[in-house]
């Protein structure tokens, strides 16, 4: 289970990774669009959610509880339990490295993004994964916007990634993001759905990525039953046994 949930991460980082900006070459005109698109943004010191994951590939599906913790720009935190209080596997993201534990086969990964950039070929980057799993609006300085029915369509080119933003006139929310690999046609296509108010701003209780990569597809669904956000410091506990094998 964890390292299926571990490959579906890496997917979003490896398409989601490069820190490059370049303005988007097919657009007929560009715009200097920071302050100038209407988003409302999540924003938190410290933010907690529950519920059920789901993941679907290869003809198989896996679905399991989890409790996520995020301190904001600094930690991503994740326990996966099946069921019966039993945790099968714990991560934690931070700015710097990426640690797993596998209870069930015993044992951990540990990773910097040097190691992770050369196992993948490309840069990683915890800003873009953080605000895609908030369904957050990252500006870029110079995009292309466009209409799209009631949406506001905004278009960023950074390096060889397509990043096409589908925000709501509404509610002022991210609805869709599709980031493609012009050079291996790589694709994430991430939803957003059932909003429900997080203090005082619209958050999505549902997120479905998409991800083809490599000529294979996978869904990765986050269904959160409950989501807080709060200035009460939170911890990330993560201890790894002695005799867990290192991978």
């Amino acid at each position: 289970m964890n390292k299926s949930l571990l490959c579906c991460l890496f997917a979003l980082f490896v398409l989601a990774g490069c820190k490059k900006e370049v303005v988007p070459t097919d657009a007929a005109t560009v715009t200097e669009t920071v302050g100038r698109v209407s988003v409302q943004n999540i924003d938190f010191n410290y933010l907690t959610a529950k519920g059920q994951l789901k993941l679907e590939g290869n003809g198989e599906s896996t679905s399991s509880g989890y409790t996520l913790r995020m301190k904001k720009d600094s930690v991503i935190w994740v326990s996966v339990q099946p069921g019966l209080g039993i945790e099968a596997a714990r991560l934690m993201i931070t700015q710097d490295s990426v640690l797993l534990v596998n209870r069930i086969h015993r044992e951990v990964l540990a990773a910097n993004y040097s190691y992770l950039s050369n196992k993948f070929k490309v840069d990683m980057n915890y800003d873009v994964l953080q605000a895609i799993l908030l369904g957050n609006y990252q500006p870029q300085g110079q995009e292309k916007v466009m209409d799209a029915d009631q949406l506001q369509h905004i278009q960023q080119l950074r390096a060889s990634l397509l990043f096409d933003y589908f925000i709501s006139r509404g509610n002022q929310k991210l609805q869709q993001l599709n980031i493609t690999d012009r050079q291996t046609q790589n694709t994430i296509n991430v939803k957003y759905d059932n909003f429900q108010e997080v203090g005082q701003v619209a958050f999505a209780h549902q997120m479905q990525a998409a991800v083809q990569q490599a000529g294979q597809a996978s869904m990765f669904t986050l269904n959160h039953s409950k989501v807080t956000i709060t200035d009460e410091v939170l911890s990330f506990p993560f201890a790894v046994p002695a005799d867990y094998k290192r991978l």
